[in-house]
């Protein structure tokens, strides 16, 4: 049961409290309603094998891809905030930070997506190097568009939902409760839950820093529409990315390897991605100075860390987050 706290708005309206407890149970069932998912797909795959064939079990997951992407991101994700929202009677604009983005701004953070991209992409491609001397890393299973209106549909589905639905809940929900521990704290603090939330130790480095830098956006502007910018154009670049390198892409059913060059290759741009951001966040804080009013922290690391991962939902997710990835390097251990 979620656990609201009322206050009296200025205009007379009774709202409730977005509480670091009550965001913690959200992610929590996020989690929960996920891994049943996940498990009510495994058990259907695994009926099709023994039905009809492993290889037409495999292509019956891939062409429902999209199907299984937009329920994630609906019912698993949207659907425990919208609750959580309307039962606490949380302030929407508030919370979710349902303010104008100014041009400039989005100019910047444009322009940053590019490089942004990059380093993420050196991050996890240094996560699968290492992974790759345990054992076989799988591909991706994301469709890759071949024609224009697969990339289209592409775009709308991994592009613009998951800029809707995963910012209300990471720079929506979580983001303003947490930052009633200090405002830069808790864009750390969410970044790491975005990197667990995808629930994929390949994508774990990669995610979170990009969970730094959309937090960052947000808060700097007020505004969750720079979030949901961000996000769409990191998701959007890969896209069009996997459409123009169509035939070089590995299938879902083939496996990662990263050769030493490739590595190389992924640390330079990286590195170089780096500096671009750099000089760009410093173009970024000056034409947002004075936006926002950062809020002071309000314990020390080691007490805000203590707090964090003494709470139920958190060790939970934790847990399971561990257990996931073990079970996931056992089974390419070889």
């Amino acid at each position: 049961m979620f656990i609201a706290v009322n206050v009296l708005r200025k205009d007379g309206i009774m709202r409730g409290k977005n509480t670091i407890t009550g965001a913690n149970k959200v992610f929590f069932t996020f989690t929960v309603i996920f891994l049943f998912f996940q498990f009510l797909l495994t058990i259907i795959v695994g009926f099709l094998s023994v039905v009809i064939g492993v290889e037409f079990a495999n292509e019956f997951l891939n062409r429902n891809i999209y199907p299984i992407l937009l329920i994630n991101q609906f019912v698993i994700i949207l659907i425990p905030v919208l609750v959580y929202t309307f039962v606490n009677k949380l302030d929407v604009k508030e919370v979710f930070r349902l303010n104008k983005l100014d041009f400039a701004p989005a100019v910047i953070i444009t322009l940053i997506a590019v490089p942004a991209y990059f380093v993420a992409v050196m991050l996890n491609t240094i996560v699968v190097y290492i992974l790759q001397f345990i054992g076989n890393v799988p591909a991706q299973p994301l469709p890759v568009p071949q024609n224009l209106p697969e990339l289209i549909k592409g775009i709308l589905i991994v592009g613009v939902t998951p800029s809707i639905c995963e910012e209300m809940l990471h720079r929506g929900i979580m983001l303003s409760a947490y930052e009633r521990r200090g405002s830069k704290k808790a864009v750390v603090i969410t970044a790491i839950f975005f990197g667990i939330f995808h629930f994929d130790i390949t994508n774990l480095l990669g995610a979170t820093f990009l969970g730094l830098l959309i937090g960052y956006y947000v808060i700097k502007t007020n505004s969750i529409f720079a979030g949901a910018l961000a996000h769409f154009l990191n998701n959007t670049i890969n896209e069009l990315l996997q459409y123009l390198l169509r035939d070089n892409v590995k299938p879902s059913d083939e496996i990662i390897r990263v050769p030493v060059e490739e590595l190389f290759g992924a640390v330079l741009y990286g590195i170089m991605g780096l500096i671009i951001i750099g000089l760009l966040l410093a173009i970024f804080n000056r034409i947002t100075r004075g936006k926002y009013i950062m809020k002071p922290p309000i314990s020390t690391v080691r007490k805000d860390f203590v707090s964090i991962v003494s709470h139920w939902p958190i060790i939970v997710i934790i847990v399971v987050y561990v257990l996931l990835t073990v079970m996931f390097i056992s089974s390419i251990a070889v």
